[in-house]
């Protein structure tokens, strides 16, 4: 009966930290039956740590990568570890467990995380697809045994298929937060290549990061340049809709129509992503609800 009182409370507390800090994902997936959604919680809370650790201005290079160090030995020794190092682990050790989460894909967040940490160059798009991969493409593969039924074969088509939906949802992270990823954290996840394409540089980040002003028309160009790209994986999950559970189909649609409702936030401001937060509003994050359900009754 403990135990079972420390497992509820390790989902109450995966919960909260995915209510608290993504309201999009949160009333997406709000949309699963209960258990469902109480495991994509817990794997939430794992990735939200993951990240915090990467991002954290309390912590130096070397401590971060000394926590990413440890967390990798607690996911290698999973099975075995007794103790509970937060709240959201013994809900993330049931949840990994009950649903068979892949290893590889838990263990590419870590090394996404680390990328940052070193400060990795994106030269070229290929380089931007790989950390969005491990960062966020992860994301999708660890989810993916959650939102299937049990019945149902998970090929290699599906497994990417639910990698691109992450990735696509990490250029919009990138593309919305411009201005806050270079003040924070001095970083620029746009690649080299598109910025010298479009006569972008460094200092254009810096000044309409730190002051503002108007928008200049060959940013607006890499942007929609980008973004086009981004369209693209978010598209790749489309064919696979069917294959998911009953259940999993409207939240899943639902996550990739607010995600990529972004995009069109950043629009509406004028492509400010420097010294604005763009979101999607509740009442338009309660449309692409209604518009996923319209989808999905005409299939």
């Amino acid at each position: 009966m403990a135990r079972n009182r420390l497992l509820s409370a390790s989902y109450k507390a995966s919960e909260n930290t995915m209510a608290e800090a993504s309201k999009s994902f949160y009333q997406a997936f709000r949309l699963l039956p209960k258990e469902t959604f109480e495991g994509v919680a817990a794997l939430y809370a794992y990735n939200r740590y993951v990240d915090d650790i990467a991002d954290s201005g309390d912590l130096t290079p070397e401590e971060a990568l000394g926590k990413l160090d440890d967390l990798e030995a607690q996911i290698l020794n999973i099975k075995t570890i007794e103790e509970e190092p937060f709240a959201w682990w013994l809900a993330f050790k049931d949840t990994v467990s009950t649903y068979q989460v892949s290893t590889e894909a838990l263990l590419k967040q870590i090394q996404g995380q680390r990328m940052d940490i070193l400060g990795y160059k994106v030269v070229d798009m290929d380089d931007l697809v790989d950390y969005a991969s491990n960062v966020a493409g992860s994301v999708g593969e660890m989810l993916l045994p959650l939102l299937v039924d049990e019945a149902t074969e998970i090929d290699q088509a599906m497994r990417q298929a639910a990698i691109d939906l992450g990735i696509g949802m990490q250029l919009t992270n990138i593309l919305r937060d411009v201005g806050e990823d270079y003040r924070e954290r001095q970083r620029i996840y746009l690649p080299q290549t598109l910025l010298d394409l479009y006569g972008v540089d460094e200092a254009m980040i810096k000044q309409l990061s730190y002051k503002g002003g108007a928008i200049p028309q060959n940013w607006i160009d890499l942007w929609e340049h980008l973004y086009q790209i981004a369209d693209q994986y978010y598209y790749s999950i489309e064919p696979f809709l069917k294959d998911f559970s009953q259940a999993a189909q409207l939240p899943i649609l639902t996550s990739a129509y607010i995600y990529h409702g972004i995009g069109d936030a950043v629009r509406k401001a004028n492509y400010n992503c420097f010294t604005q937060r763009n979101y999607t509003s509740s009442l338009e994050r309660a449309r692409l609800i209604y518009k996923a359900k319209k989808v999905l009754d005409n299939t």
